[in-house]
């Protein structure tokens, strides 16, 4: 009986201990096409990792082989934006946004990365 309490303390504690990072896009599914050609993406990370070093986080949109770093917006720390290119004779595009970031271990800081799934933005004409 008491082996059984502290498996299930232990499974307890490795539940409430796992490391949750969440991508949400804020980019609409379809807009109006430019004369620029550039289009913005916009996302914002969450996680709740102890050990993040938030300095390090740097996500990028991935288009192909293509990668477009992102930049943190001014008014909120988690909140990131960049513009994409669009060609003129293109109806849409496919990317997905990855995140790069390290965290402290013993005995130097590891990386690791999250990829979102595949979005698509339509432009209409």
């Amino acid at each position: 009986m008491k082996a059984g309490r502290i498996i299930y303390l232990l499974s307890l504690s490795l539940l409430l201990g796992c490391v949750q990072t969440t991508i949400t896009n804020l980019t609409p599914h379809r807009m109006p096409r430019n004369k620029t050609g550039f289009y913005p993406v916009e996302m914002i990370w969450t996680s709740n990792q102890t050990a993040l070093r938030r300095e390090t986080v740097k996500p990028v949109v991935l288009v192909g082989t293509n990668a477009y770093p992102m930049r943190r917006t001014q008014l909120l720390t988690n909140r990131w934006e960049t513009l994409v290119p669009i060609g003129m004779k293109a109806n849409g595009l496919r990317y997905r946004i990855k995140v790069n970031w390290k965290f402290n271990a013993i005995p130097v800081p590891q990386p690791n990365s999250q990829l979102s799934r595949e979005f698509l933005l339509q432009v209409d004409n």
